[in-house]
């Protein structure tokens, strides 16, 4: 059903993850958690788990049990608890997707690193013409002195970039490796 080499409509879907964090959790999570199930999907019928047996997965893991058994004994509102520290597996599995679509194909790293680039120029553009005429292209208001861009009343745009340019770098640095 779904082949990832054949069907890129997975690599297009995980570079919507970049962009979508400007909208909300929402997004990159429902795209996260269905890029999981399709990915478990086929390593089911392909019946190939060498994914999994890695050993930094396997303390992932172990830590995510742990996490679980800790909210069991401790957790005074355990259904509370529960919601955070039940799915965190995914991340793992997250993980081990982007790491099996990278050996399938190394062209995600460019989709990545195009996302990445196209969210940040938007962001810094519609930022610097908030500033500069006190509300940006979709018509939010400046805040204080405080430039949001997109985000609106979330003051987070200089965190959205900050904790997200490491990644772009890497991805820069890669594209910069493989043309060398």
């Amino acid at each position: 059903m779904f082949y990832f080499k054949k069907n890129q409509i997975i690599y297009y879907l995980l570079a919507l993850i970049f962009p979508g964090l400007i909208l909300g959790p929402f997004l990159p999570d429902l795209i996260i958690s269905i890029s999981v199930l399709i990915f478990l999907f086929y390593i089911f019928r392909k019946k190939n788990f060498s994914f999994f047996k890695k050993k930094p997965l396997k303390f992932f893991f172990i830590f995510c049990i742990y996490c679980i058994f800790i909210t069991l004994l401790r957790a005074e509102d355990k259904l509370l608890s529960f919601e955070s520290s039940l799915f965190y597996f995914r991340i793992g599995v997250f993980a081990c997707l982007i790491w099996f679509l990278i050996e399938k194909n190394k062209k995600i790293i460019n989709i990545f690193y195009n996302s990445l680039l196209v969210s940040f120029v938007i962001l810094t553009i519609d930022g610097y013409y908030q500033f500069f005429n006190g509300s940006n292209i979709l018509g939010f208001p400046l805040n204080g002195t405080r430039v949001s861009s997109f985000f609106g009343d979330e003051l987070i745009l200089g965190s959205y970039l900050s904790r997200l340019f490491p990644l772009f770098f890497a991805f820069f640095l890669v594209k910069k490796k493989k043309k060398n």
